[in-house]
C-alpha cells in the first residue's frame, strides 16, 4: 500500500513508558494504522532507550487487558522514594494487574480531592473535567511544583523529559528524523510524544519544513500545567498545515479534549476530534491508531492509498 502524489514520510513519536524494540514498535504502529508493514515510508522516533535500561518484552501501552494503567502503576511504585517501606513494596508486588490499576486510580482520585479548594472529590456523575478544572487557578510556580511531584511519582518518563537533561536528547531523536526526511512529513504522536512533537516543530530550524499533517493522540497539551513548561507562545507550529487532535473524554491523560481554544493561530487549523478509544484505559495508542476517524484524517490530508 503506497500513497501516491505526495510521497509523504510518516514519522511516529511514541509516548511515555518502556517500549519493545524500536523495530517491533514501529511495525505495531504500522499494523494498527495502515494494516501492513509500511517499510521505509514510516519511521519511529524512539527514545525509550534514553529512559530505560532495556526494552520491554510487552508494550506498556498494549490494547489488551493488562494495558497501560497497570504498567504505569508498576512504574509509579518503582520509584525508590515510594519503596522505603518494604511492606508497601511487598503488598503492591503481590497485587494482580486489576488491583494495581485500582490502586493507581484511587491515588489519582485522592490527589484531586486533596488539591480541590472544597476538599470534595467530584461526584461519580460529574464529568471528569470538573475535578481537573478546580486545579487550574493555582499560581504558576505552585502548579509547576505540583506537576513535578506528580510526574516524578506517576509518570517517570515525563519527569525525565520536562525536568532533566534527557529533554534535549529526546528532542534530538525527532530533529534527526525530520532533517533526514526528504519531501513532506506527517508527524503522528501519542501522549508525551505529542509534547515532544510540538516542542521540536516549534523550533526556528524547522519553519520551512513541509508538514502537511500533525496528529496528536491522547495529548496532555490541554492541561495548563503542561502548557507552563512547553514552547511558548502557544500556537500551531509554523510548518504545520493541519493539526488533527484526537481525544477520548475518558482518557485520563487528555481530560481537556480540545486544543484549538489554547493554541489558536490565525490562518491555521486545529481539528479537535473526539473518539472512542476502546483500549482498557482509553489511552493506548493502538486504540487511537485503529480508529476510523484517524484513518480518515490521514487519507483526507495526504491522499488515498493505492
Amino acid at each position: 500500500m503506497e500513497f501516491n502524489a505526495n510521497a509523504t514520510t510518516f514519522i511516529y513519536v511514541h509516548g511515555a513508558g518502556n517500549k519493545p524494540l524500536e523495530s517491533d514498535l514501529k511495525r505495531a504502529w504500522d499494523e494498527d494504522l495502515f494494516e501492513r508493514d509500511m517499510g521505509e515510508r514510516t519511521r519511529m522516533v524512539y527514545y525509550a532507550d534514553l529512559l530505560h535500561d532495556r526494552p520491554a518484552a510487552i508494550a506498556a501501552d498494549a490494547c489488551d487487558a493488562s494495558g497501560a494503567l497497570g504498567a504505569l502503576a508498576s512504574a509509579a511504585f518503582a520509584d525508590t522514594a515510594l519503596l522505603e517501606d518494604a511492606e508497601v513494596r511487598e503488598t503492591f508486588g503481590k497485587m494482580a494487574p486489576d488491583g494495581q490499576e485500582l490502586a493507581l486510580s484511587l491515588t489519582i482520585s485522592m490527589a484531586a480531592r486533596a488539591a480541590s479548594p472544597t476538599g470534595l472529590a467530584p461526584t461519580p456523575s460529574a464529568r471528569p473535567e470538573a475535578g481537573v478544572a478546580e486545579l487550574l487557578p493555582l499560581p504558576g510556580p505552585l502548579r509547576r511544583f505540583l506537576l513535578r511531584q506528580l510526574l516524578r511519582h506517576l509518570i517517570p518518563d515525563a519527569n525525565g523529559y520536562f525536568f532533566t537533561s534527557a529533554r534535549e536528547r529526546i528532542r534530538d531523536q525527532l530533529r534527526t528524523a525530520l532533517a533526514a526526511a526528504d519531501g513532506p512529513v506527517a508527524v503522528i504522536s501519542h501522549s508525551l510524544g505529542t509534547v515532544v512533537a510540538y516542542d521540536v516543530l516549534s523550533e526556528a530550524d524547522f519553519t520551512e519544513k513541509e508538514v502537511p499533517l500533525l496528529v496528536t493522540l491522547g495529548s496532555p497539551l490541554g492541561y495548563t500545567e503542561i502548557q507552563d513548561v512547553v514552547s511558548r507562545p502557544l500556537q500551531v507550529p509554523a510548518p504545520v498545515r493541519l493539526w488533527a487532535n484526537f481525544a477520548d473524554p475518558l482518557d485520563l491523560v487528555t481530560l481537556d479534549t480540545t486544543l484549538a481554544d489554547d493554541f489558536r493561530t490565525e490562518g491555521k487549523l486545529i481539528a479537535d476530534i473526539v473518539v472512542d478509544n476502546p483500549s482498557p484505559n482509553n489511552h493506548a495508542p493502538c486504540g487511537y491508531l485503529r480508529s476510523r476517524h484517524m484513518r480518515n484524517a490521514v487519507t483526507a490530508a495526504l491522499g488515498r492509498p493505492s
